[in-house]
């Protein structure tokens, strides 16, 4: 059974009772990833990040938070500056507090906790910011009237072996 979710949570206590937990968290609390959408309080307003986890024991045992996020953000085509809605569906595994050296062997990424607590609203936080991407754009590039990529692509000059002088110099002995 899931219960409710909090903000903050004791890694050891939920390892033990093998927490697991759902909720919705306002985009409008993730300050960092609303600077990174550039959007103004209309656009954060009424939007939510669907959030479901649960508290482990990983292979290596050590606790660890496995969990996915449900959200659509509003970015900015970098193409024609317009609106571009990204729906995002984010699964994440996260080691807690693991030591380099595991982390060296495994191919989990790790979070630390802050004496003994997990703010799930920063790892929620996180795991979004890495989720975007590097440059959003439509996928049809004919957002932008004024872009050309197809045209850019089909001017590429054709270059002239250099060594093709040679081939006269060639001999069949």
């Amino acid at each position: 059974m899931r219960d409710k979710m909090r903000k903050s949570y004791q890694v050891q206590k939920e390892v033990a009772q093998k927490g697991c937990f759902e909720g919705e968290i306002a985009l409008s609390e993730l300050k960092r990833l609303g600077e990174l959408l550039q959007l103004d309080d209309a656009g954060v307003d009424g939007r939510t990040i669907a959030v479901n986890f649960e508290f482990l024991r990983s292979e290596f045992d050590v606790p660890m938070l496995a969990g996915r996020l449900q959200t659509s953000l509003e970015l900015e085509c970098q193409r024609c500056l317009k609106p571009l809605e990204l729906p995002l569906d984010v699964n994440f595994r996260l080691l807690i507090d693991a030591s380099d050296e595991l982390l060296s062997h495994s191919s989990e990424d790790t979070v630390y906790s802050d004496d003994g607590y997990i703010d799930i609203v920063e790892v929620v936080e996180d795991e979004l910011i890495l989720a975007l991407p590097l440059v959003a754009m439509h996928e049809d590039t004919a957002c932008n009237e004024n872009w050309r990529a197809s045209e850019l692509s089909a001017e590429t000059p054709v270059k002239e072996n250099p060594f093709a002088v040679l081939q006269q110099l060639k001999t069949t002995d």
